[in-house]
């Protein structure tokens, strides 16, 4: 039986049984989802199973237990594979040291590196202290002492000549010292990086280049200053994906050419998150004529401020940044775990209701809702991702890449680099792919289970959970995510 057969008759399975359950209405033709086809999408396939579970509350759930409750899963998880994957790449089964002329000795140069290539985004350009500046940076107000690397890069940059170090604000030690050379336009201003680490005589002479990656990976934080809530980051970061809301403001307001780097950056990486293949050639880095018009459409759209989403017709959609500076408001009162998720749950109705809001008819309103938490979770591993491609990391790989690669060598842009470092970015998105669809999945289960023990007895619902497991087997879900099932 195809794929698409079988995908239909699990759809087909569920909609009976709703309606044999009361207060479960019959769905609508099933091949209205998106994942009804013979394509291999196992996350649109799971967030399908959900909507014709219970519809958009599930998803709606799922939302607020991974934003409250799973960054850290995921920062740690995310954070493991750096280091396995850099250690690859530098090792070659060795154990390399740190070379002489990174070294903070007299007479090294260091890591020389423009600004314009570790920072694909701009957002160097945004001062923290503006309200739009707070929805992008944490820990700002000690500027150079901040726990953020972004925002010490931020306020390191503003102040040519002197040198800091990064590492003691979160790590106890300093990892690296940076100063910032203004000499010339912006392609030309340089950060120069050294390190202590294998320095004879010194504290850290036992230092190797891995050590110096693990070390220089664990003082960073993937969603902002340590110990404060991860939901107002992951929040804003939300907004901005989804909306382009801070990219638009009217402080920001960011070029439309620096908007087509970041179009055509979304469509890279969502060609390797969707695909299940490990294998990443050059047809990932090259755009059709439909692809080159959809990106021109969006650019054009997110330098307005809109984004368009299809219903009847096209919907523009704007939300302001705003709501999101006063659900930051509101999250910074919370101190608690069970006040943050209530409170994470209601703003992300706000925005959900936001977007309906521009919808015409009641029925629109609702699929224009629904629509709100599904490309939000088909979205939260390129949200995570752009974490990956920030200055923060981004720092530590060019790093990684001129000790690979030679003294100055670099790269031509975001795609470039993600083209040069193919195999990091594909297994990072893969560990973050494996942790949504694992969460999808218990989730998804936790519901059929309940659907399925109002009718049924024990043993059909494990022939319930079998079925499933036999769908997602044919969408390359991985073993260890089906694994899962089995103690649901």
């Amino acid at each position: 039986m195809a794929i698409v057969d079988q995908k239909r008759k699990v759809f087909g399975s569920i909609g009976a049984l709703n309606v044999l359950n009361d207060g479960f209405p019959k769905l609508p033709n099933f091949d209205s989802f998106s994942s009804v086809n013979n394509g291999n999408d196992s996350t649109q396939f799971l967030i399908d199973l959900l909507n014709s579970l219970v519809g958009f509350e599930a998803l709606k759930d799922y939302v607020v237990d991974t934003i409250t409750y799973r960054l850290d899963q995921v920062e740690d998880a995310v954070k493991d594979g750096l280091k396995r994957e850099l250690k690859e790449m530098v090792s070659c089964s060795i154990n390399p040291s740190v070379p002489i002329w990174f070294q903070d000795v007299a007479g090294s140069t260091g890591v020389e590196i423009p600004v314009s290539k570790i920072d694909f985004f701009d957002i160097m350009k945004i001062n923290p202290n503006t309200t739009n500046g707070g929805l992008i940076y944490t820990n700002v107000p000690p500027e150079k002492d901040s726990s953020d690397f972004n925002t010490y890069l931020n306020y390191k940059i503003q102040d040519p000549g002197s040198t800091e170090s990064w590492g003691d604000a979160t790590f106890g030690n300093d990892i690296v010292k940076i100063v910032f050379d203004d000499v010339g336009n912006t392609e030309n201003n340089i950060l120069t990086f050294k390190t202590n680490y294998g320095v004879q005589g010194g504290p850290f002479a036992d230092k190797k280049l891995t050590d110096f990656n693990n070390d220089f990976i664990d003082s960073l934080t993937l969603f902002g200053e340590p110990g404060s809530l991860n939901s107002a980051t992951m929040i804003n970061l939300i907004i901005e994906e989804l909306f382009g809301s801070i990219s638009a403001s009217s402080s920001v307001k960011k070029s439309k050419t620096q908007l087509k780097k970041e179009a055509e950056l979304r469509h890279v990486m969502d060609c390797i998150i969707e695909s299940e293949n490990d294998v990443i050639d050059d047809s990932f880095f090259t755009f059709d004529n439909p692809t080159i018009g959809a990106i021109g459409r969006e650019v054009e759209n997110r330098s307005r401020g809109i984004v368009e989403l299809q219903t009847c017709e096209n919907l523009a959609v704007q939300i302001n940044t705003a709501l999101a500076s006063e659900i930051n408001s509101e999250l910074d009162q919370v101190n608690n775990k069970s006040d943050e998720a209530k409170k994470v749950e209601e703003s992300i109705d706000a925005i959900a209701d936001a977007q309906a809001s521009f919808a015409q008819s009641d029925v629109d309103k609702i699929t224009v809702k629904t629509n709100f938490f599904v490309e939000l979770i088909k979205k939260f591993t390129r949200i995570i991702m752009n974490l990956i491609v920030s200055p923060k990391f981004i720092s530590l790989f060019i790093i990684n890449h001129q000790i690979i690669y030679g003294q100055g060598s670099s790269y031509d842009g975001v795609i470039d680099f993600i083209k040069k470092n193919k195999k990091l970015i594909k297994n990072i998105v893969k560990i973050i792919r494996n942790i949504i669809l694992s969460l999808l999945l218990k989730l998804a289960l936790k519901y059929l289970s309940i659907r399925l023990r109002q009718k049924f007895a024990d043993d059909e619902i494990e022939k319930g959970k079998n079925y499933i497991s036999i769908i997602l087997s044919y969408l390359s879900v991985p073993p260890e995510v089906l694994a899962q099932i089995r103690t649901i």
